[in-house]
């Protein structure tokens, strides 16, 4: 089973979106996770600008927990950390996005 990703609120910061996510994973166990998307990183996840920020923040998730066991996620980190983590996020991330698991 892939882990289910859902975003639960949503709000504007100073420099992106702030969201409340919840993951529950393969083992049935559900976490919460503030995630934080900026516009910069939405404009390259999202280059039409026509996906939804909370889709956006999902497709990011979901190719995160692709890569690393929903259990290992922070409680709280920045979308950017992909990018850091995963090279091919950039060119990954745009297929997750409308991507129902």
């Amino acid at each position: 089973m892939v882990a289910q990703i859902e975003i639960v609120s949503e709000r504007q910061g100073s420099s992106g979106w702030i969201f409340t996510a919840q993951v529950l994973d393969d083992e049935g166990e559900l976490r919460r996770h503030r995630v934080s998307l900026s516009w910069a990183d939405y404009n390259v996840w999202s280059a039409s600008g026509a996906d939804e920020p909370a889709e956006v923040a999902a497709g990011a998730l979901r190719f995160l927990v692709s890569r690393a066991p929903a259990a290992a996620l922070r409680g709280s980190f920045d979308a950017a950390l992909i990018r850091r983590l995963f090279p091919e996020a950039d060119a990954e991330i745009p297929r997750h996005i409308r991507d129902l698991g």
